[in-house]
């Protein structure tokens, strides 16, 4: 009996694992892309939404932008390249404190 229910929850285990998962990691969850050179404004708008949920972030300048580092592995890169800026969030661990920032790309990087 207990052979048979170990056998019927493993599927529903295995499941919620998965919820927590990102397959995808290394690839952006959130992209935008604007014809105009906005990483300044964008920065700007990102780092004031950091400091109104009092989070902590590093700074570093990268070829054509920058990139900010909001730690749990989640990382924001903004770039103008070839007449674009692109806006993308690479999502790492999440937790109540930190979902606020899928939420600043779409307010900052529409």
């Amino acid at each position: 009996m207990k052979k048979l229910a170990v056998a019927l929850a493993l599927p529903l285990l295995f499941a919620a694992c998965g919820r927590f998962h990102n397959e995808d990691a290394g690839q952006p969850e959130v992209e935008a892309a604007s014809t105009d050179n906005r990483v300044n404004s964008i920065v700007q708008c990102i780092t004031g939404e950091a400091k109104k949920h009092d989070t902590q972030y590093k700074q570093t300048a990268i070829p054509q932008g920058v990139m900010l580092e909001f730690g749990d592995s989640n990382v924001v890169k903004v770039r103008y390249d070839n007449s674009e800026t692109t806006y993308r969030f690479y999502p790492g661990e999440r937790h109540p404190s930190n979902l606020w920032i899928e939420g600043a790309g779409k307010k900052c990087a529409p």
